[in-house]
């Protein structure tokens, strides 16, 4: 597919950009922002994975040849050596580059969901799912490495293949005051996939521990969440020990406390769901 639309003084054309005319138009580019390699890794993954799509994004080409604005997008379809279809507009004043995404906001997990058609909990829910998927693909130990970044079109994905994970962050979001909406709903989600009865106890736990021994594994995770609430629970060790909790639950057996020893000499291994 390709077109030219004219103005008074631009030249907009829909093209197939191919890695050989990227690599013309960066011949060209005498002055530009560094370059930041880790952002052309990210472009040129999604490329790679077939997950980049045309959303009407352009390449803006100043009137001395210049790439105002699409290098990393040029160097992602050389390193993915894949075509994109994309607009490239002609004739921008070199002066105007100052002016290019400086008020542009990205966007989020959340608008994703919103745009998906559900508006309300679409921060909590984008967060449950993200962590899904890093749980399905083995990364979470490593959430927050660059290269495990969860891209809008994941979120997008796994939205529709998990329509069940608005339940879970609704029945999560009572907790708000307790804990992360989005880490519980997770991990709720995850344990009603396995075990139901096991899931609801959890909450119910978590919600209202009156009439629950103190030694019951889900009554100690809620003195995890309530000890120092001014404090900012780490993401990874929340579901580390709620895995821990759901697995002694599950074995009926009775715990004085929880905890997760990742670091020193001999360093605890990352819990394995058992239920």
């Amino acid at each position: 597919m390709s077109g030219t639309v004219m103005s008074k003084a631009n030249k907009l054309e829909m093209i197939k950009l191919t890695p050989e005319m990227a690599t013309e138009l960066l011949e060209h580019n005498t002055h530009n922002r560094p370059i930041s390699d880790m952002h052309v890794h990210r472009i040129a993954g999604q490329i790679i994975a077939e997950k980049w799509r045309f959303n009407g994004d352009t390449i803006k080409l100043a009137d001395t040849g210049d790439v105002l604005d699409g290098q990393h997008r040029c160097w992602a379809v050389i390193e993915a050596k894949k075509s994109v279809e994309t607009i490239i507009v002609r004739g921008i004043e070199r002066d105007a580059f100052t002016t290019i995404d400086t008020v542009r906001r990205s966007r989020t997990g959340g608008d994703t969901i919103a745009l998906s058609g559900t508006a309300r909990y679409r921060n909590q829910i984008a967060s449950a799912l993200q962590w899904l998927l890093r749980w399905q693909s083995g990364k979470i130990e490593n959430w927050n490495s660059p290269e495990n970044r969860i891209e809008n079109s994941d979120i997008e994905k796994a939205y529709a293949e998990h329509p069940q994970i608005i339940r879970a962050v609704e029945r999560a979001a009572g907790l708000r005051p307790l804990a992360n909406v989005g880490i519980v709903a997770f991990i709720y989600y995850i344990l009603t996939n396995r075990n139901p009865e096991l899931a609801e106890r959890m909450m119910e736990t978590l919600e209202e521990p009156a009439g629950v021994g103190v030694s019951d594994p889900f009554y100690r995770l809620r003195v995890y969440f309530t000890a120092d609430r001014r404090q900012r629970k780490e993401p990874l060790t929340t579901i580390c020990l709620a895995i821990k909790a759901a697995n002694s639950a599950h074995k009926g057996l009775k715990i004085g406390g929880l905890s997760w020893k990742n670091q020193g000499k001999t360093p605890e291994a990352f819990p394995k769901l058992e239920v």
